[in-house]
């Protein structure tokens, strides 16, 4: 327990040392993503490589947090790039003991894009006691770490509303991942190296073409979640209003992320579907409903001054063009074939094992060539899908 008197303004810092060990965290996110990538098991790498992503996300907010600030009516949290302020009259507040972390939201726990994080890990003793004793005599939080909803229930009943669209996109999404897992096991068997269906295409500016068209959606989705104006519309028109913008903007920034598969399909770079479902994922979430917005809109809830407002800044698109560029770079480096979906049971005429050959040229067997022995005393290789030793149960797959 601290000794000298709780201050009105808390200021908490992360440990220096301990924020290089978040810098050291993402560089070890990306080995995990590229060990996932070049598994050629396809379960297990599209597993790691959302976990490499997720962990990156939590990494670099990490470091990138210069200060949080708690007042009495507000919490302000001061990184490299932005600002974030959620005000605190309708504060919820969740802790994790086991991780050691607090969760602060603005209104209620599903309202994730008004929300401020604590890593207590990276906090040092001294002010992770004053953090404890603030939350206990400042925001009054109980033992369980967790207020009640908003009382604007309107507000709040709109806000689940339009997340419900955004969480049944995401099941979309997760479906869609799914079928190109099996898609993947499919052509792992059918094919030593898939190198696409449509090599003869100009392949750089098709992608560019993906690419800027998933950027573009950037300025779409501003406009589908810009504020609605102020009219004298009835109550029901401006919840229907809302509700159908809310779900244009979940399935426009899911779309995103499914124009990958159609992009590797043509190629055969599963970089690129990494790359789109990636940076339709950043847009999922940037543009994820706020329960302020629908506070504005049906004029609900306690107004706060000007300063206090929640304030977070979208970076989709500077977070999608990193990407962009970190993933463009890694997709033309080394060897072409290593983010290429191919068996990893080729053999020689002599039953050797030796790796897959391919060719540049036409397309005949998806421009590559595949040399095994098929006689009776070497029915050809084993292959392995991306179900381990059940992924000849996909070789039914039209073909």
């Amino acid at each position: 327990m601290p000794s000298s008197p709780l201050p009105q303004t808390l200021r908490l810092i992360y440990n220096p040392w301990k924020k290089q060990l978040a810098l050291l965290g993402l560089g070890l996110m990306v080995g995990l993503a590229w060990l996932g990538l070049r598994s050629q098991f396809f379960i297990l790498e599209a597993a790691l490589v959302l976990l490499a992503a997720c962990l990156a996300r939590q990494m670099l907010d990490i470091f990138a947090t210069q200060s949080i600030t708690l007042h009495p009516d507000k919490i302000v949290k001061t990184g490299f790039f932005s600002q974030t302020t959620i005000p605190t009259h309708a504060l919820v507040t969740d802790t994790d003991h086991r991780q050691q972390s607090t969760h602060f939201f603005h209104g209620s726990d599903k309202n994730l894009r008004e929300s401020i994080k604590i890593a207590g890990w990276f906090l040092s003793p001294e002010h992770q006691l004053w953090l404890e004793s603030y939350l206990r005599n400042v925001y009054r939080v109980g033992n369980y770490s967790r207020q009640a909803l908003s009382p604007n229930s309107a507000a709040n009943v709109e806000f689940e509303r339009a997340v419900s669209s955004f969480r049944f996109m995401a099941v979309v999404s997760a479906v869609y991942l799914l079928a190109y897992v099996l898609y993947a096991t499919y052509l792992s068997w059918h094919y030593p190296v898939f190198n696409g269906y449509a090599p003869q295409l100009p392949e750089v500016p098709i992608r560019l073409l993906f690419v800027g068209i998933a950027l573009g959606g950037y300025g779409i989705l501003r406009q589908l979640t810009a504020p609605l104006p102020a009219d004298h519309s009835s109550y029901t028109v401006k919840v229907q209003r809302a509700q159908q913008r809310a779900f244009r903007a979940a399935l426009l920034a899911n779309s995103v992320a499914w124009l990958g598969l159609p992009l590797f399909l043509l190629f055969g770079n599963k970089l690129d579907f990494y790359l789109l479902l990636l940076i339709g994922a950043g847009f999922h979430y940037d543009f994820y409903p706020r329960l302020s917005d629908r506070e504005r809109l049906l004029q609900t809830g306690v107004p706060a001054p000007q300063s206090v407002s929640a304030s977070i800044p979208r970076r989709s698109l500077q977070v999608s063009l990193a990407l962009l560029g970190g993933l463009s770079l890694a997709s033309y480096a080394g060897n072409p074939t290593d983010f290429r979906i191919q068996q990893q049971d080729c053999r020689d005429e002599n039953g050797n094992p030796t790796a897959c050959q391919h060719n540049s040229g036409g397309h005949g067997g998806s421009g590559s060539s595949y040399r095994g022995n098929s006689t009776s005393d070497h029915p050809g290789p084993v292959r392995r899908g991306g179900f381990g030793f059940f992924g000849g149960s996909h070789g039914s797959f039209g073909g």
